[in-house]
């Protein structure tokens, strides 16, 4: 566990911090992803250099820390998508992560991410026209 982390512990907060925008709340939420992956080490260790998008997708599947106003520290365009769409959508767009490994760490195929990006790309596009 301790490798892993060492190897990842910096983009999986990148990747909290982009879910959440607070520095805090990213921290808060690397800490629940690396003790969640410590709970499933067996997992992890089969994994070897595709640990990553499984950490990516296990910190996007995590409940989200909340912001002190006690709204959800979620990008808000995305908020409303169905769950499979924003976990896809979190992982290729925020978390950076090629179609075919968000597939591969979700468990579903490249083309149904691929589709889930389009429709995420489209709600941020008609949110930002509605700024």
């Amino acid at each position: 566990m301790a490798e892993l982390f060492d190897r990842h512990a910096e983009d999986v907060w990148n990747h909290a911090y982009r879910l959440t925008g607070s520095w805090e709340l990213a921290e808060e939420l690397t800490v629940q992803a690396f003790q969640a992956a410590g709970r499933r080490t067996a997992e992890a260790a089969l994994l070897g250099d595709h640990a990553l998008p499984w950490l990516l997708a296990l910190t996007t599947r995590l409940p989200r820390p909340t912001a002190e106003d006690g709204a959800p520290a979620v990008p808000a365009a995305l908020a409303d998508l169905p769950r499979a769409d924003r976990e896809a959508a979190e992982l290729c767009l925020l978390g950076e992560l090629p179609p075919a490994r968000a597939a591969e760490a979700l468990g579903t195929t490249e083309n149904d991410v691929r589709s889930a990006v389009d429709r995420a790309r489209a709600r941020l596009g008609r949110a930002e026209e509605e700024r």
